[in-house]
């Protein structure tokens, strides 16, 4: 991997790392709102059932003691002072009584009578309305409630009370039962709210407000200048607070607990709340708490920034985490490519060395070539001569021998320096290994059988194929093996290894793997002084006291380079040595 690469990767970390980060931030405070949201909805909820329980509970009794009322009382009697009682019974404990006034009416809307505070002007047309859907149906225990209305309609001041009647039924003949008269009885308000609502302990931002079931706004703490007004009407004054009345509406269309949340356009936030239906008679309320959005998130918003803070911190930690491991990997990737670019300029500056020695080596051979095998090819051929023109009996035979054995000693000597200095041809074609190495071996079978050496092949049958010069790879195997023959002592072993193996090594400037075959080379001989092993491929070096020129090895290093290829040696005294031939498949 290189540093581009690296930037790329942390780059693309960074990003997702904060887009990771900004997502989970944002979810978790959602999760976390409407959690604290539904939480303090349900609190509310809880506090608007209490409110509705007790208004219904006091309602119902309500009604029953005054039907039982109606049942044992002479109603209309000035005399009986059980109207009075009544009243004083359901007293509050407070300064105002709940219910203000009973009445009772005639079949046509005619107050007969009444006890306690003097009935409201609009109480006689709500009687006529309310006895009119009596008469439209038959009732038996029911009453009928009106919608709360002020006192005194001029007043803004005024006490808000709601009326409620029931039927007074008499039996007639034949058990036919027939409604003569009505009584009904008043109901404040602001009191019932005094009683049931006030006693909740709420906070200061948290308030009841009630809607019927017109849409009319009945009690509200804050707004009290907005009382009686309807959210089907929407006037310009309404819709200066609010953006809408949707929520309202549908919480109107509601038959059973639940939620909302509604805005405004003000300088208030926007609300959540809670509200419960509620039926008094034909008429229903809808007990609503609302509480400002801001007062249930601010706690909230305290601990999470506390939390947003800590994860703020684990961030930075994860992203200093990043920018150190990317600031050891840069200096790690430099680092390679330094040692990687020093392994080059080495390599390039034994190729070098190896040129100019080769250079030296090619001037030095042109000119031993000439003056050395000519004067050779005189003596050898004048050798020749003499021993045609003597007899096999000539006492100079041997000598003569002697002669043409060192001059053609001294023209292999020659050819190695030709061979070495690379002024042979190179012919690259297909090579099958296992081949060439029994054709190597074959033609040392003399020098393994005066031994007694013990070849040991590792190698697959065939079929394994190498780009190269085949008369210069044989010589690089018979160099080696003649090197193995000399290092062992009779009955030695050598053991011979080939594998297909991927090579990585680095093309301009990039790592790649190659196809190339490991031959490798092992014997059990004397083995070579670790002093001595980085000189076994130096030109004219060489261990052998006698009949050593030196350049075999060296002269089998340039061939295996020339093949793009690569050899190795390790080597234990006493023990043996390896030679690694890697040659690459193709000369690419």
């Amino acid at each position: 991997m290189n540093k581009k690469f690296y930037k790329y990767i942390l780059i693309t970390v960074l990003i997702s790392t904060i887009i990771f980060f900004a997502y989970l931030i944002n979810k978790l405070y959602t999760v976390t709102l409407e959690d604290a949201k539904k939480s303090h909805q349900m609190q509310q909820l809880q506090m608007a059932k209490v409110v509705a329980e007790g208004i219904n509970y006091f309602m119902e009794h309500l009604v029953k003691d005054m039907i039982l009322l109606t049942e044992n009382s002479k109603i209309g009697d000035s005399k009986d002072l059980l109207l009075k009682d009544f009243i004083d019974h359901y007293k509050a404990n407070l300064d105002k009584t709940i219910i203000t006034s009973i009445l009772i009416s005639d079949s046509s809307s005619k107050i007969i009578y009444y006890t306690g505070k003097q009935p409201p002007e609009w109480v006689k047309n709500k009687l006529r309305e309310m006895q009119t859907l009596f008469s439209a149906r038959s009732f038996e225990g029911e009453f009928i409630a009106s919608e709360i209305l002020p006192d005194d309609f001029n007043s803004t001041n005024s006490e808000r009370s709601f009326l409620i009647v029931l039927p007074i039924i008499s039996a007639e003949r034949n058990h036919f039962f027939k409604v003569k008269s009505f009584v009904g009885f008043l109901v404040n308000f602001d009191s019932l709210i005094e009683h049931f609502v006030l006693p909740l302990e709420l906070s200061s931002n948290d308030f009841v407000w009630i809607l019927d079931g017109n849409g009319r706004l009945i009690y509200h703490p804050k707004h009290e200048e907005m009382l009686f007004n309807s959210i089907y009407d929407e006037d310009k004054e309404c819709l200066s607070c609010h953006k809408s009345f949707d929520n309202q509406k549908k919480m109107l269309d509601s038959t059973t607990p639940s939620f909302g949340e509604h805005w405004v356009i003000d300088d208030e936030p926007s609300k959540i709340f809670a509200y419960v239906p509620i039926n008094i008679g034909n008429q229903k309320w809808f007990i609503a708490i609302s509480t400002l959005l801001p007062d249930v998130t601010e706690s909230l918003k305290n601990k999470f920034q506390l939390f947003f803070i800590l994860g703020i911190v684990i961030l930075l930690t994860f992203l200093s985490a990043i920018f150190l491991i990317y600031y050891l990997n840069l200096k790690r990737i430099k680092s390679e490519e330094i040692r990687k670019n020093l392994e080059k300029i080495r390599e390039y500056q034994e190729q070098l060395n190896h040129s100019s020695r080769l250079a030296s080596i090619g001037e030095l051979v042109d000119s031993v070539a000439h003056e050395i095998n000519t004067p050779i090819g005189i003596i050898s051929a004048h050798a020749d001569s003499i021993l045609l023109q003597e007899n096999n009996t000539s006492v100079h035979k041997e000598e003569l021998e002697i002669i043409k054995k060192q001059t053609k000693r001294v023209s292999e000597y020659t050819k190695s320096l030709l061979n070495f200095s690379k002024r042979i041809s190179f012919n690259p074609e297909k090579v099958d290994v296992v081949d060439l190495i029994n054709e190597s071996l074959y033609l040392l079978q003399p020098r393994f059988r005066e031994k007694k050496i013990e070849i040991v092949k590792k190698i697959p049958g065939a079929g394994i194929e190498i780009l190269g010069d085949r008369r210069q790879l044989e010589q690089v195997l018979i160099n080696i093996f003649n090197n193995a023959i000399d290092s062992l002592i009779p009955n030695g072993k050598i053991i011979i290894e080939v594998k297909e193996k991927n090579i990585l090594h680095s093309k301009f400037f990039h790592d790649q793997l190659t196809e190339s075959v490991l031959i490798s080379i092992t014997d059990n001989g004397t083995g070579i002084n670790k002093e001595n092993i980085d000189k076994i491929f130096d030109p004219f070096y060489s261990t052998k006291e006698k009949n050593g020129t030196g350049l075999g090895l060296s002269i089998t290093k340039s061939i295996i380079q020339r093949h793009k290829g690569k050899i190795e040696v390790t080597s234990d005294v006493g023990k043996g040595t390896t030679f690694n031939l890697i040659i690459q498949k193709n000369l690419n």
